[in-house]
């Protein structure tokens, strides 16, 4: 437990790269930082990065870019980042996973500037790096100071770098009921705020697409429309993590299956798009052991189909025997996590049958 927790000092979504370097030289004034080094990769180098070295460059004393190569552990060790007061980090999650943990390394503060929210990790304690291939490590970092957040290029990103932060906020909900799960299990502690914080904050996105399926509204004008809460959102689950000193509030065995996945036969989706669809295999599981009415499940489903997160095999992209290996691996990604996945029996035959019958499961799906 522990009572020391940081959370950004500053949270701005805004519409232009003139105003994203108006904000970072006021920040970096105010902080009185003087030795900036980016970090960035090379698409979001010409949307933002260049511009915004030009309009800093008479701010500073000193200012370096650097380009991330491989999002890894041993790409961190090897940045020169001892003379730099801060480091901000340009681009989609791997770099802004660099940018955490190499501020967290060097002792120096971080500014989450992302260019893609397809992911949590735009303002959480944790960076996930890889450590060799396919096998990525999830590694404790400082949250950044601040987020400054160019909606003008979250609207221009990829509609699966979207419906990925999506997945990514909803999964929360499957990730509380695996910690209060090993709350009962094993005596896990679980922070009640960081729960509080972490199901607001999936919840309102779910409340959105609900909302926007009830109204008839096309799955366009809903990404349109919710960008704003979606940002929000996954700030508000970093910082649960942030609370809870731990991913608990934001991780669970969702996660595990969309990691074996990535470990077995590298990453088939983006990120928030595999644990979506973890979650909606936990959240049969749940059924099935008489935890939650099939409800729960149906209406998961309905939403995601709405929005366009996969709900069958084959718009995940992988095959059931792939899948049921990835399942049976799932708990050896995260050694002592945990999960609704020690509930059942991982061999062959019991999760090929869970699996078809989820697949046939059509109950009056409602979202």
């Amino acid at each position: 437990m522990h009572n020391q927790i940081d959370i950004p000092y500053k949270l701005k979504l805004l519409n232009s790269n003139s105003e994203v370097a108006n904000e970072l030289i006021s920040f970096i004034e105010e902080q009185e930082f003087r030795n900036i080094a980016f970090i960035t990769s090379k698409t979001p180098n010409h949307l933002l990065t260049n511009s915004l070295e030009v309009a800093i460059f008479d701010h500073v004393d000193k200012l370096k870019t650097f380009q991330v190569v491989s999002p890894s552990i041993s790409f961190v060790n090897q940045l020169p980042l001892a003379e730099f007061d801060v480091v901000v980090g340009i681009g989609g999650g791997k770099v802004i996973d660099t940018a955490k943990y190499a501020g967290f390394v060097n002792e120096i503060p971080c500014i989450s500037i992302p260019t893609a929210i397809s992911n949590d990790g735009i303002c959480s304690p944790i960076a996930v790096l890889k450590e060799r291939e396919n096998k990525y490590k999830s590694l404790g970092a400082e949250i950044p100071i601040a987020l400054l957040v160019p909606m003008h290029l979250i609207e221009k990103s990829s509609e699966d770098g979207i419906l990925s932060g999506i997945g990514d906020i909803i999964s929360n909900l499957s990730a509380i009921e695996d910690w209060e799960l090993s709350k009962k299990e094993t005596d896990e502690y679980v922070d009640d705020y960081a729960v509080m914080i972490s199901k607001t904050a999936a919840l309102t996105v779910l409340l959105e697409i609900k909302n926007a399926f009830l109204l008839k509204k096309t799955r366009e004008s809903f990404l349109k429309d919710n960008l704003k809460i979606i940002v929000e959102s996954l700030a508000l689950s970093g910082i649960a993590m942030e609370i809870a000193g731990t991913s608990r509030p934001a991780s669970g065995g969702e996660h595990l299956i969309s990691h074996s996945i990535d470990e077995l036969f590298g990453a088939v989706k983006p990120h928030g798009i595999q644990v979506a669809f973890g979650s909606l295999i936990t959240a049969f599981i749940r059924a099935e052991l008489g935890m939650v009415s099939y409800s729960a499940f149906e209406e998961m489903k309905a939403a995601f189909s709405y929005i366009g997160l996969p709900v069958t095999l084959s718009q995940l992209g992988i095959s059931k025997q792939k899948l049921i290996e990835a399942i049976i691996h799932a708990p050896n990604s995260r050694p002592g996590k945990y999960t609704i996945l020690n509930k059942i029996k991982l061999d062959e035959k019991n999760i090929d049958d869970l699996l078809t019958k989820m697949f046939a499961y059509t109950a009056s799906a409602k979202v």
